[in-house]
């Protein structure tokens, strides 16, 4: 069977209208965010975001070093370079330079197109301004509250192997084991392993272009599923080099740009695969960036 960039047949408009702009978020309902809370039983709180920081792990040649600094001291607030205030006050301040595609990030609809179009058929000619786009930009994509679902995909494995697809047969066994089911709306993430290198730079560097993560099969079944959110531990979540033979990221595309679901990169997954959760309440908010791609975040898992 040819792959979508193989055939003639439309994408778009999608299921959910020829103006939507949520993607799978649109399974995201009330009664979605009630179970997802009865999953909370301890109360306790993991942070799935990694620490940011100069020099962190980043693809500097496509987006530019992340930088910040302490651009003013709290001894800065003195005279002469202010008036002073019976208070003595002081305050400091730190000025950021980033990619919005930085560290743990969510990445939005307009992030990925097929033939120059985004999700939904939205046009990328149309959209695209210097400020970032005028349809899908992460502004538009609102904070959810839902079930998440970790699957530790290394078998036993301190980490998969570079290149190593997470194969559909491995998660549906997974799964099955621990009595989970799939729903629409759920958020589902892999852990590699990779996420353990963090704080070592240089070699999880080494995994942008050549790292586990989702294989193509496994990435059709999700949509299928219509799950709202997945990605995984490693810089760009799907499998590199690509199993489809001339494609670039062919699982973003899959999943962004024909079935709207959101994929969060450098998900920090540690904590949980030691804890030995599986399910939780999953919480995530994207900063309103206006028309921007990305939006870097800490979502929480809830248990």
């Amino acid at each position: 069977m040819p792959e979508w960039y193989e055939s003639d047949q439309k994408w778009y408009p999608t299921e959910y209208g020829e103006s939507d702009v949520l993607g799978t978020y649109n399974h995201i309902t009330p009664e979605k965010v009630l179970k997802a809370a009865t999953l909370v039983k301890k109360g306790k709180t993991v942070d799935l975001s990694h620490e940011i920081f100069n020099g962190m792990p980043g693809r500097q040649t496509a987006h530019g070093p992340f930088f910040y600094l302490l651009s003013q001291r709290a001894y800065d607030n003195r005279p002469p370079f202010r008036a002073p205030t019976k208070n003595r006050f002081g305050g400091s301040l730190c000025r950021i330079e980033m990619v919005d595609h930085l560290a743990t990030h969510l990445d939005s609809l307009n992030h990925i197109s097929y033939e120059n179009k985004f999700y939904n058929g939205t046009d990328a000619f149309e959209v695209s301004t210097t400020y970032g786009t005028t349809k899908l930009g992460i502004d538009t994509t609102p904070s959810i509250v839902t079930r998440g679902i970790v699957v530790n995909a290394t078998g036993g494995r301190e980490i998969m192997d570079q290149g190593e697809p997470v194969s559909l047969d491995y998660v549906k066994s997974y799964l099955k084991d621990r009595k989970i089911k799939l729903e629409s709306g759920d958020a589902i993430f892999f852990y590699t392993g990779v996420g353990q290198l963090w704080h070592d730079p240089a070699k999880y560097n080494d995994y942008f272009e050549n790292s586990p993560g989702i294989g193509i099969e496994l990435a059709k079944w999700l949509a299928s599923m219509r799950v709202s959110v997945t990605g995984s531990d490693t810089p760009a979540t799907e499998v590199s080099p690509p199993e489809l033979e001339n494609t670039r990221l062919p699982v973003h595309q899959y999943l962004i740009t024909l079935h709207g679901i959101r994929l969060i990169d450098n998900i920090n997954l540690n904590e949980l695969i030691k804890e030995n959760v599986s399910e939780f309440m999953f919480t995530l908010s994207p900063l309103k960036i206006r028309g921007a791609t990305a939006s870097p975040v800490s979502p929480l898992a809830i248990f």
